[in-house]
């Protein structure tokens, strides 16, 4: 089988409260108006990239455990390719629980990590694709040397890490980092790895590390910023209400990803990104309302220049 886009990273059943009137603290309870299940992780950016219309492969595992049971029914449900997907005969709780606000949101993750990581070689081999998204640094733990692997057989590479202060300063997630063709950080994940505050001293640091990439910065509702050595692209944020900011980092990556491997170019690939990542927040659960590539021509005429 020949893919579009691969990607690689972790599975997550979120279960996502909304409608809260504050943020609990401890020895207090609040109480949620609306609650969702929904699929997260790397799901999030496979149903993007197919509902633009793009043939995706989805590299991650469940287990034999209710939560890895109601995973594979949402996948089902948005009719995401499973055949990259192992099932393990045991318990793999992957879980998230999300407090979400209009314009942000707080986690709790339970991840439990296979024995044997995915032969990413292999699947490469028996499933040539134009490109490899690393999800999560989960993901890029299990396959240090994905960029090499990938650029053997000709498909290039893009790396989110997502948030972990212990993973964002570890040298093994900065060579990953380093190596990729798109390196796809938050703001925020970005200072933090490069240990500054400003963001483009953290921007060139970050830059001057990497073989032959670029940075491709989100900034939530300032846009996305693409840095190369030659220039830099700014892109603004779609004026949208937000409901859920669950997973739109992954929507935004969806919309490059899909960009990307249909030869647009860098500016159109982050509008594209612009345009999901902002749609995404228009529903609860990040793979809920990301667009069709329809629905995002006409959203693209409405991005600020």
């Amino acid at each position: 089988m020949r893919y579009d886009a691969l990607v690689y990273g972790p599975l997550f059943c979120d279960l996502i409260f909304t409608e809260l009137d504050e943020f609990p603290s401890l020895g207090t309870e609040i109480f949620a108006k609306e609650f969702t299940i929904a699929i997260g992780g790397s799901a999030i950016v496979a149903a993007g990239l197919q509902r633009l219309g793009a043939k995706v492969g989805l590299i991650a595992d469940l287990g034999n455990d209710p939560f890895s049971q109601v995973a594979a029914s949402l996948l089902d449900g948005l009719g995401i390719d499973r055949r990259l997907i192992r099932t393990h005969r045991q318990p793999l709780p992957q879980l998230t629980v999300a407090l979400s606000y209009p314009h942000d949101r707080a986690f709790i993750t339970r991840f439990e990590k296979p024995a044997q990581p995915h032969n990413l070689a292999a699947i490469l081999r028996e499933h040539p694709s134009k490109h490899l998204h690393i999800g999560s640094f989960l993901a890029a733990y299990d396959a240090l040397n994905a960029a090499q692997i990938a650029h053997e057989v000709g498909t290039t590479v893009s790396f989110d890490p997502g948030w972990d202060e212990a993973a964002l300063l570890d040298e093994q997630v900065h060579q990953v980092a380093a190596e990729v063709d798109y390196f796809m950080p938050s703001r925020s994940e970005l200072c933090y790895m490069m240990g500054e505050e400003d963001v483009q001293t953290a921007l060139d640091k970050a830059l001057s590390r990497m073989t032959n990439g670029t940075i491709i910065m989100k900034n939530s509702s300032q846009g996305v910023l693409a840095h190369t050595a030659d220039k830099t692209i700014t892109v603004t944020a779609l004026p949208v209400t937000p409901i859920d900011t669950t997973g739109a980092g992954d929507a935004f990556d969806a919309g490059f990803i899909y960009g990307l491997v249909n030869n647009h170019s860098l500016e159109d690939c982050c509008r594209y990104g612009a345009v999901c990542g902002a749609l995404a927040t228009t529903a609860v659960g990040g793979a809920t309302g990301t667009p069709t590539h329809e629905e995002v021509k006409t959203w693209l005429s409405k991005l600020p220049s």
